[in-house]
């Protein structure tokens, strides 16, 4: 029987060992577990020059590196081939075995370069490996394009047919590529389901057109058992002429397009620096955002809502702030509209929710029972677990009554999904939890959707507040929207009260509750009670 072949694991970040397996204890003889912070250069026979150019590896790809001597814990030399490949974690995963040679290294080599269920091959073909072709197709004046495919939802598929049929999906898949294929192009697997071609194009309306025609002959369906299985692919493509970059740099544009075809809702895109650079300072900023929330660097603050003629104070809308520590107190439009289609943006909203819900229990302890309103993104709002989540949140607060915490949605939301955002607003007012519409009067026939909505009130969108001083038009539309409002039995706010000015003309108009700079700007919590009182001691419009 032949022995068991030792393959070590380990990866290194920063040119420290951060991760090692057992077989890598083993191979290297090290105790279990003593491997990880040790200086991957440690374990070299050579240099660490010459250690850290063994230890390099392209951003995107992989790397063999043969016949590398390395030092076992007891200084013995060990000769092992490494296999090195970059991941999603900024580390470099590392594979070793004792070294092989002679038949052995070609068979080992012919297997390492294919991938073992489809026969394609595993990396993309570099510039020198197409070089005798290169000349005579940019003479003639065509584009090298790297094209990156990427199956949208082959988890599902799988879940769907099997991981047997979720196989034989991608051998049929990896058959119609081979087959598709002009000359001088070749293609290779580069992931579980993800695949790359090199080509030469005349231009990019060429390579778009041969793109779209691959992609309807591989999304044309596929069989398993008798059961149809349909594929959807995006393509990202990175174009390069005769001054190209390595074949790595191209695979990782033409994968940065893929995630922008993704993002656009796209079939293909085709890189674009500034694009990507926005993408990837996206990226960053969200990754940066994550932190902030580990390190509390997000606050609310509070914006009054009062009731002009009797001279109170009815509620507060909490409105988020990110103490970033190197820019300041941020706005959030300075970072909310890059995670609107991010979860980032459902956990915020988590977090403003229980950060009100404990700062109107401190109130209420203070003698202020005040209600506090929290946006609630579309995302969030269409999320099948957010109600059971806010039930848990309410459920840490006994002590706060029902209407302690209203949500506030977006009225353009509300009017694209009624059925759905009707029973969301239903199940939050089960829960005690009122539900506003924000921004009213800015959606497609608001009037009539209005009827059909379970929701305690509207607030009355700005744009509309602001011109009544002035303008006609805004006062007809400000005095239909409060009738309408009173007749459907809702309560409705005014946003923009500007000045003391535009509070009267409200409550000419009927409008009594308002929101806004000429009230109040959005306060920190520890000044909210003191500016509570003082308002209450003198209202500008008076005591009704």
């Amino acid at each position: 029987m032949p022995q068991h072949q030792l393959a070590g694991h380990f990866k290194v970040r920063d040119g420290l060992v951060v991760w090692a397996d057992q077989d890598a204890h083993e191979l290297l003889g090290y105790p279990a577990g003593t491997l990880a912070d040790v200086m991957a250069s440690d374990v070299f026979a050579s240099d660490a020059d010459a250690a850290a150019d063994v230890l390099s590896v392209p951003a995107l790809g992989d790397v063999k590196r043969l016949a590398v001597r390395l030092h076992t814990r007891h200084r013995t030399e060990l000769v092992v081939d490494m296999h090195g490949e970059r991941m999603d974690d900024h580390c470099t995963l590392w594979t070793l075995q004792r070294a092989v040679g002679g038949l052995r290294r070609a068979r080992v080599d012919a297997l390492a370069q294919h991938d073992a269920l489809t026969g394609l091959s595993r990396r993309v073909a570099t510039l020198d490996d197409m070089q005798p072709l290169r000349h005579r197709l940019v003479a003639g004046g065509a584009v090298l394009a790297v094209c990156f495919l990427d199956i949208d939802g082959f988890r599902e598929i799988n879940g769907q047919v099997g991981p047997a049929g979720g196989d034989a999906v991608l051998c049929e898949l990896a058959r119609r590529l081979r087959a598709a294929l002009p000359p001088g192009a070749t293609v290779a697997r580069v992931g579980g389901d993800e695949f790359a071609l090199v080509l030469w194009r005349v231009d990019e309306e060429d390579c778009r057109d041969f793109l779209q025609q691959l992609l309807a002959r591989l999304s044309h369906p596929y069989r398993w058992n008798d059961q149809p299985v349909r594929l959807r692919l995006s393509a990202g493509v990175a174009l390069a002429g005769t001054d190209a970059q390595p074949a790595e740099v191209l695979l990782q544009q033409a994968r940065q397009a893929v995630f922008l075809a993704k993002q656009a809702g796209d079939e293909i895109c085709f890189f674009d620096a500034a694009r990507a650079l926005e993408a990837r300072e996206a990226v960053e900023i969200r990754q940066r955002m994550r932190l902030a929330l580990e390190r509390h660097e997000f606050v609310l603050a509070y914006q009054p809502k009062v009731d002009m003629r009797r001279g109170r104070v009815v509620g507060l809308e909490a409105l988020i702030r990110w103490q970033h520590p190197e820019r300041g107190l941020l706005q959030p439009g300075a970072f909310i509209p890059l995670v609107e289609d991010h979860e980032l943006v459902e956990q915020l909203g988590d977090w403003a929710i229980g950060e009100s819900l404990r700062q109107a229990a401190e109130w209420r302890v203070q003698g202020v029972p005040v209600s506090v309103s929290v946006n609630v993104s579309p995302r969030a709002l269409l999320q099948p677990d957010f109600v059971d989540r806010l039930a848990a949140r309410l459920a840490r607060h006994p002590q706060l009554g029902a209407g302690v915490l209203e949500l506030e949605i977006l009225e353009t939301t509300a009017i694209q999904d009624l059925a759905r955002v009707s029973g969301f607003i239903a199940r939050c007012e089960q829960l005690g939890v009122p539900v506003v519409l924000d921004d009213f009067g800015t959606g497609y026939s608001s009037l009539t959707y209005l009827r059909e909505l379970p929701a305690s009130g509207l607030k009355l969108d700005r744009s509309f507040v602001r011109g009544i001083l002035h303008s006609d038009a805004d006062r007809a539309i400000v005095r239909g929207i409060l009738v309408m409002a009173e007749g459907l039995g809702r309560r409705a706010v005014a946003e923009g009260v500007e000045s003391v000015a535009h509070g009267a003309a409200l409550l000419a108009l009927g409008c009594t509750l308002g929101q806004g700079f000429g009230i109040a700007r959005p306060l920190p919590p520890e000044q909210v009670t003191a500016w509570i009182a003082a308002f209450e001691r003198a209202p500008p419009w008076g005591q009704g």
